[in-house]
């Protein structure tokens, strides 16, 4: 029984290219996220230090400064995450399209 999906080896390696072009994309993805959730806890870390009182004026103008330089460190991130929306939907695109394409591979080959 012949396919009837004209398949090339140029195909295949042209989904082999953009999947490890995703991956690479999705990984990139969640770096992004560990950062953000540990500058958020480092800022919470810092904002409670603010709040338990009778910190030295040198202390707190620290804590501040790190307070403002991590809030910048979350606005860039969360800034990228809107960079990398569209290479996260092809990721969930592709892996979608590679089970459905092995399923039917499996299927039409007998596997």
């Amino acid at each position: 029984m012949k396919s009837s999906l004209p398949l090339t080896e140029q195909d295949l390696l042209d989904f082999a290219i953009a999947l490890e072009e995703t991956s690479k994309d999705f990984q990139a993805l969640g770096e992004r996220y560990t950062e953000v959730r540990e500058a958020f806890s480092q800022r919470a870390e810092v904002q409670a230090k603010l709040t338990q009182g009778h910190l030295p004026r040198a202390e707190l103008t620290r804590l501040q400064k790190q307070i403002e330089t991590l809030e910048a460190t979350l606005e860039n991130q969360l800034m990228s995450w809107n960079n990398l929306k569209e290479p996260f939907w092809q990721v969930l695109r592709f892996v979608g399209l590679g089970l459905v394409l092995g399923w039917f591979l499996r299927g039409w080959f007998g596997g």
